[in-house]
């Protein structure tokens, strides 16, 4: 009987050992997608855009222009929120002006591209970016889940 009882519980904890450790994995495959570097993930927003939107070498150089000072600003505005974190949690004022000054220089950035491409192509960039957007706050929902889940 002892034996029996032994056997269960190695069986049960060996597998939830072994749900852990795919969980474990799966963060850090999430993270690995964050340790490019801002040049890596600038060429590949570039290449995939070439693709998508079929851009030619004059657009491509425009448009790599305008992502490489995007990535600037937005590394700028990153680091200047980690400064802060030490010191304590943003106000409400504090966090409506990032988010305003976000959209702000996300609108300039639209209004830059705009002037680059097509009016078709135009169109096809802002679907990308919604669906890029709705794939977001999804895998957000999805995170949001499993920890409330998990523990």
């Amino acid at each position: 009987m002892k034996k029996l009882i032994i056997a269960a519980l190695l069986v049960v904890s060996v597998s939830t050992f072994a749900q852990e450790s795919t969980g474990m994995k799966n963060k850090s495959d999430n993270g690995s997608r964050e340790m490019r570097s801002p040049e890596e993930r600038n060429e590949a927003r570039l290449k995939k855009m070439t693709a998508d939107l079929n851009l030619d070498a004059n657009q491509q150089a425009q448009i790599k222009l305008i992502i490489t000072e995007q990535t600037s600003k937005m590394e700028a505005m990153r680091a200047e929120r980690m400064a802060n974190k030490d010191n304590a949690k943003p106000s409400k004022e504090d966090r409506e002006a990032m988010r305003a000054k976000r959209n702000e220089e996300k609108t300039e950035m639209d209004n830059r591209i705009k002037a680059v491409l097509n009016p078709t192509q135009f169109e096809k960039y802002k679907a990308m970016e919604e669906a890029n957007r709705a794939k977001m706050q999804e895998r957000m929902q999805e995170r949001m889940g499993n920890n409330a889940g998990g523990e």
